[in-house]
């Protein structure tokens, strides 16, 4: 791996370390409820609570929109250095989400009865609606937290709190499993206490994450001034696959729990509810994966970074086969045990069903993980209509013929096949798609990534450097302005992009390289047209270069005299540090 490989390596498994602590730990309540509700309350109260999953996928749906379309949007302009439109990104999306979570909440409250019909919870399934009834009722009172930590759980991450994330998380899940004991063991309440015990489980993860907006250097800020209605149709534009998959997916859910009890009865949807609550925990995976590519992707799609780029999906790519194909093994010949969490001692027929679905859908995780991470970059790049298309495909266009093809062989084995199948052809899609944009058969990564043939500034045009000591700095100067000459940049201005750079990255290895730790000074220089554009990354301590010469000393026009410099002869001058990295962009 070379140097310019490093620093985005080292960024994408930080990023992924996180995503994964966090879905992971978030998830675990949830799959807990399962555990649970199967283990103590019954087949009954297991098949009332997968009856609900299609609601608890549909309340998701506009909060993911919009948390979609302000990450994709943040990180765009974070990596040209516009914090204030992120602000007023993050603050408009915070807002949207709160709105529409409590008309939703009340609504729920409202209908109860009929979200029930049309959940399929009939009077003819006897105790199944009433249970369904309660959980419904208990869970709307959770509708405006569940939109807030969805909101506030990717700015964590862009706002160098990683950690915060984790421990709200963390605070949900042991909540919520301690409200599910206590409510199973002493309160004896039912599905409408395990509603209960999750929502006040997530509006204590929200104030967790509230905490974090009351620092003093927190970069994002609720700022109702910055908001502009302009970006609010370019959010829900990004979101859109998020609609669609979210939607699709709800039907997906009704048509196998319809599937279901038409092949199985009660038994059948309780086994299909299991193997559907565990799989959420497989899925944190491909989402993880799929969550730091876009986070990052995005970030380096506003810098117009064809080779970076190329280097993070070669990245996702490699770690998403090592772990899912090492999670497939695991869950294939641990199967006996995790259906046995889910089912009674008294139930053989349930535990042998959800045996054999675990076994058979388990092969979908490695398909599912690589096509995740192409649909996410995607959506990076702004092919949303791309995205949606394979979202509409992938949830429901490929899954339902396939059952229906299958049943008639396969039983209610059929269900569990599809998984895989499904995602088999999701992939062939995607590859079909490449080959007819490049107008032949290809397997070369750099094509899949779809990007305009103008995407990038020519090879010639730019310049790629990562330093690591003090002696790499020193030839920076002559060598960028050698290449600014070369490019037909104007002596003068050549000097200047060389001088920037020496004083910049000079600093930084001063400054930010005497903590004993390896560190990188990631350097890009381009030239568009007559502008000469310079982009300075490191992983040192947070160091704001203009706010800094504000601060210190500023009447002393010896003070910070390389800084001042810069600052006089650039026409930019913009800095945000965003993913624990330091982003310095200077326009000549």
């Amino acid at each position: 791996m070379n140097n310019q490989d490093e620093l985005i390596a080292r960024l994408f498994k930080d990023t992924l370390i996180i995503f994964l602590l966090s879905m992971f730990v978030s998830i675990i309540g949830y799959i807990i409820d399962g555990i649970i509700t199967g283990n103590f309350l019954g087949e009954d109260s297991m098949a009332a609570f997968g009856l609900t999953m299609p609601y608890q996928r549909f309340v998701t749906i506009f909060p993911a929109v919009l948390v979609l379309g302000m990450q994709v949007m943040c990180s765009k302009f974070l990596g040209r250095g516009e914090l204030r439109e992120a602000n007023g990104i993050f603050s408009l999306a915070l807002a949207a989400a709160l709105m529409i979570a409590i008309l939703i909440a009340g609504a729920t409250i409202l209908f109860t009865a009929q979200i029930a019909d049309i959940l399929d919870a009939k009077e003819e399934l006897g105790a199944i609606r009433p249970l369904t009834i309660d959980f419904l009722q208990a869970y709307a009172f959770g509708l405006p937290a569940i939109a807030a930590v969805t909101i506030f759980t990717p700015i964590m991450q862009l706002d160098n709190d990683r950690q915060r994330a984790v421990i709200a998380a963390a605070v949900l899940a042991l909540c919520d499993i301690a409200g599910d004991l206590i409510n199973v063991s002493v309160l004896d309440g039912g599905l409408w206490g395990m509603g209960i015990a999750t929502t006040i489980s997530y509006w204590l993860a929200a104030g967790v994450l509230l905490l974090h907006f009351l620092k003093a250097n927190s970069n994002f800020k609720f700022l109702p001034e910055a908001v502009s209605l302009k970006y609010f149709w370019q959010v829900i534009l990004i979101g859109l696959p998020v609609i669609l998959g979210r939607g699709t997916a709800v039907l997906r859910l009704a048509f196998f729990t319809r599937m279901s009890v038409a092949l199985a009865g009660g038994v059948g949807v309780a086994a299909y509810a299991a193997i559907e609550n565990f799989s959420g925990l497989l899925e944190i995976i491909p989402k993880a994966l799929g969550s730091s590519t876009q986070m990052i992707g995005g970030i380096l799609i506003g810098e117009q970074d064809k080779n970076s780029i190329l280097r993070l999906m070669k990245l996702a790519l490699k770690y998403s086969l090592i772990i899912s194909l090492t999670i497939t093994a695991a869950v294939f010949l641990g199967a006996p045990i995790i259906a046995g969490l889910y089912t009674l001692d008294t139930d053989p027929m349930a535990y042998q069903m959800t045996l054999e679905g675990l076994q058979l859908a388990i092969v979908f995780l490695p398909l599912c993980a690589v096509g995740i991470i192409f649909m996410y970059y995607y959506q990076a790049c702004g092919r949303f209509k791309l995205v949606s298309n394979l979202t509409v495909a992938g949830n429901i266009g490929f899954i339902a013929p396939i059952v229906l093809i299958l049943t008639p062989h396969f039983g209610i084995d059929a269900l569990w096949l599809a998984f895989p199948l499904s995602y088999a052809a999701f992939l062939l899609t995607i590859f079909f798609i490449t080959c007819r944009h490049c107008g032949r058969i290809t397997f070369k990564l750099e094509d899949y990534l779809l990007l305009a043939e103008d995407f990038d500034v020519a090879k010639d045009k730019q310049l790629n450097i990562t330093v690591t000591n003090k002696a790499e700095v020193l030839g920076l100067s002559e060598q960028t302005q050698k290449f600014c000459v070369a490019c037909g940049i104007d002596e003068k201005r050549s000097m200047f992009a060389g001088i920037c750079i020496e004083e910049m990255a000079g600093n930084i290895v001063n400054y930010g390289f005497d903590d004993g730790k390896k560190h990188f000074v990631d350097v890009r220089v381009i030239v568009k047209g007559e502008q000469v554009i310079i982009r300075i990354r490191d992983d040192c301590r947070p160091f704001d270069p203009k706010k800094w010469a504000e601060i210190h000393n500023p009447e002393d026009p010896a003070a910070h005299i390389g800084i001042r410099l810069v600052k006089k002869i650039s026409t930019e001058f913009n800095y945000v540090n965003v993913l624990k990295l330091n982003n310095l962009i200077v326009k000549i």
